[in-house]
């Protein structure tokens, strides 16, 4: 069965409503290429490329792309014609995926491209075999099948392949190891196998793709053409000179590394940097896409039976007008909405005629680096052209600025290596925004050590560390004094306890040269909810760290010792403390004369409740005692005969007991009653005491 072809065929992509009164045949000059005059590149890891050049008549020009940028060329290009003339379709070659290909000859991997699947697959095809010693075979494909054959006696088996031919002649027969050469006579055929095989080559090489842009029109005329694509995302990186006296100033140099990995040179190209990242994803446009089709049964009209018919109302043909007037109707809508079909590209065309006005009049790149901003995306603009050399990658310099800065030394909590880290304060106060990266540090024309940055906007501060200062001690020492009572109050029947801590950190400093002083940032943890005292005034907050600037003089020393506070309070039941620890409390001050006294009346009451309840405890040891003192008893009276003297002596103890036990269950009852009446009492009191 011939394989279908579908394979390379060409797709055409209209980019302009000009092609809606029809396409235009292709131009046979050949195509010309588009150069690229500007590019720029964004941080998501894409960039914008912008070809321009000149074209007479109707042209075509070409843009080359490798088949893993093909498809964002599909998705992003714009095409601009901007002297009258129009873009008409933009061709390329795509291929139909391998897959399908291979189920057409029913094969389910390139693995089984074997003789006997091809000639299998192609039954009844039209061929020529070249056989050795013998004439040329010419027939119709019959079958393939194997033949084992061996010596018979226990040796190797060899299996070879024998292929059938239908001849006018008759039924042929050859083996493989004898056709040196198979030709198919149907030329569709062989062009199909052609492009499977040339299909499965192409999948295992790097192909270089091409797009003709057709465009119509008359005399020179400008062309531009912009697409993105996927690019290297583009770096900074940045030198900070600490020049040899403290004047307050840094030298900052800001470089950006771009690379192209292009086919395309970049010659004299404008460059910009954005540092937006736009959303971005790939789709694989240039794939033909396949959707499965439902299979359905094929209609079968019934055969016609006999109808018994109702008789109608007048007015039938009126009925049969107002149909035909609503189906008239229908089909005037029906070419209403195909001509508002038709006009659509006429709206895309405006669109494309609006964008290029806007590109015509938008103003032209300012000729190190410019910055910008384009709605919330800041962007440098290289001044001068850039060259850039296809697979050849460049570091451009962008910005060369004095700022504000100075040198410090940096000492944090955590970093237990006994010595500050040198370090510098900086503040951008330039226009430009700097893009995070490697910073290295130049201390009087030396190299001083690496810093990084991330994002700096304008007027932003910033305090790096690049190295270890050995010439300075820190020794830091945290003390947490013993939490202290500040007072105790009663306030809706319970204990507010308000406790005070105090945590107290001293970092001691050492400069050890003799040349130069330090101004060294102290790094303090910061305790959320705690309050601050020290001596030295705060120099910044950052989240969880208090700073502090302290000026150390060449060799000499010098401390700084803060306090953090806080007053909490626990609520308490009055329970929990006892009349010693209150009037301890009240001897230092902690608790005053009128919650000792209030403290006094609770524990009191307390306490006359704890008497009534030990005594209802003890009235309930006694009533276990005796039940089961009656338990015994009973055990015993069973072994003993009635008229023993013993039984009776049993009987007056049981009788005994049973009257104890009524009197201790009255005497239990009085004792709960007033044990309850006491405690009403108590939650009464304890609910009205409000005593500061």
């Amino acid at each position: 069965m011939p394989v279908p072809t579908r394979a390379r065929r060409p797709f055409v992509l209209a980019l302009s409503a000009g092609l809606a009164a029809g396409a235009t045949p292709q131009s046979d000059n050949p195509p010309q290429d588009l150069p690229v005059t500007g590019v720029t590149l964004y941080r998501s890891g894409v960039g914008s490329f912008e070809r321009s050049g000149t074209v007479s008549g109707t042209s075509r020009v070409r843009l080359d792309a490798s088949a893993e940028q093909i498809d964002d060329l599909l998705k992003s290009l714009v095409v601009l014609d901007l002297d009258g003339g129009r873009v008409g379709p933009v061709t390329y070659t795509a291929d139909e995926p391998v897959a399908r290909l291979l189920d057409a000859l029913g094969v389910a991997s390139p693995d089984q491209l074997t003789l006997n699947r091809i000639l299998s697959g192609f039954k009844g095809a039209a061929v020529q075999l070249e056989v050795t010693g013998r004439e040329t075979i010419k027939g119709r494909i019959l079958g393939v099948d194997s033949i084992s054959t061996g010596d018979g006696g226990g040796g190797a088996i060899t299996t070879r392949s024998r292929v059938s031919l239908l001849t006018p002649a008759g039924v042929v027969t050859a083996h493989d190891d004898e056709i040196r050469a198979i030709t198919f006579d149907d030329t569709q055929l062989r062009a199909d196998f052609e492009a499977l095989l040339t299909s499965l080559a192409e999948q295992r090489t790097e192909q270089s793709r091409s797009l003709d842009i057709e465009l119509l029109g008359q005399g020179e005329r400008r062309v531009r053409a912009v697409y993105t694509q996927e690019t290297p995302v583009w770096k900074t990186s940045y030198r900070v000179l600490i020049p040899e006296t403290d004047d307050g100033t840094l030298q900052l140099q800001g470089w950006a590394i771009v690379e192209n990995t292009t086919d395309s040179d970049w010659d004299d190209i404008t460059l910009s940097l954005v540092a937006g990242r736009p959303v971005g994803f790939t789709m694989p446009l240039s794939q033909p896409l396949f959707v499965p089709r439902p299979e359905l049964a094929v209609p079968v009209e019934l055969a016609a039976a006999p109808k018994a018919y109702d008789r109608g109302v007048e007015g039938g043909d009126e009925f049969l007008r107002l149909e035909r007037g609503r189906a008239d109707a229908g089909r005037s809508a029906g070419m209403q909405r195909s001509v508002a079909a038709n006009q659509a590209p006429g709206r895309l065309l405006d669109m494309v005629e609006a964008v290029s006005a806007e590109d015509a009049m938008r103003s032209s790149f300012a000729a190190a680096a410019s910055s910008d901003e384009s709605g919330e995306v800041f962007f440098y603009r290289l001044n001068d052209p850039v060259t850039v050399g296809r697979r050849q990658s460049a570091m451009i310099p962008i910005l060369t600025e004095s700022i504000e800065g100075r040198r410090v030394s940096i000492t944090s909590p955590n970093d237990g290596i006994g010595h500050p880290m040198r370090g510098l304060e900086m503040t951008n106060s330039g226009d430009l925004k700097l893009m995070p990266g490697p910073v290295s540090v130049y201390d009087s024309g030396a190299f001083a050590g690496d810093a990084q940055i991330g994002y700096v906007g304008a007027g932003d501060d910033r305090m790096l560390s690049f190295g270890v200062d050995l010439d300075v001690s820190v020794e830091r020492t945290t003390r947490n004094r013993a939490e202290r009572i500040e007072q105790i109050t009663i306030r809706d029947g319970v204990f507010i306890k308000r406790v005070f801590n105090q945590i107290v950190d001293r970092v001691s400093i050492d400069n050890a040269d003799a040349k130069r002083g330090r101004t060294v940032i102290v790094e303090i943890n910061a305790r959320e909810g705690w309050e601050l005292e020290s001596a030295t005034p705060l120099y910044e907050s950052a989240p969880g760290l208090h700073r502090f600037a302290v000026e150390v003089d060449p060799g000499r020393q010098a401390a700084i010792e803060t306090r953090q506070s806080r007053t909490s309070s626990t609520q308490l039941a009055l329970s929990s403390l006892t009349l010693q620890q209150m009037v301890s409390y009240n001897r230092t001050g902690s608790v005053s004369d009128g919650v000792l006294a209030a403290f006094q009346g609770y524990a009191d009451r307390r306490a006359s409740i704890d008497d009534l309840q030990r005594v209802i405890n003890e009235l309930d040891a006694e009533t276990g005692r005796l039940s089961q003192d009656q338990e015994r008893i009973r055990r015993l009276m069973g072994s003993v005969s009635r008229q023993d003297a013993l039984h009776a002596r049993y009987l007056r103890t049981l009788e005994q007991h049973e009257n104890r036990l009524e009197a201790i269950r009255s005497e239990r009852t009085d004792a709960e009653t007033e044990r309850q009446r006491l405690q009403n009492e108590l939650n009464s009191y304890v609910r009205g005491l409000k005593v500061e």
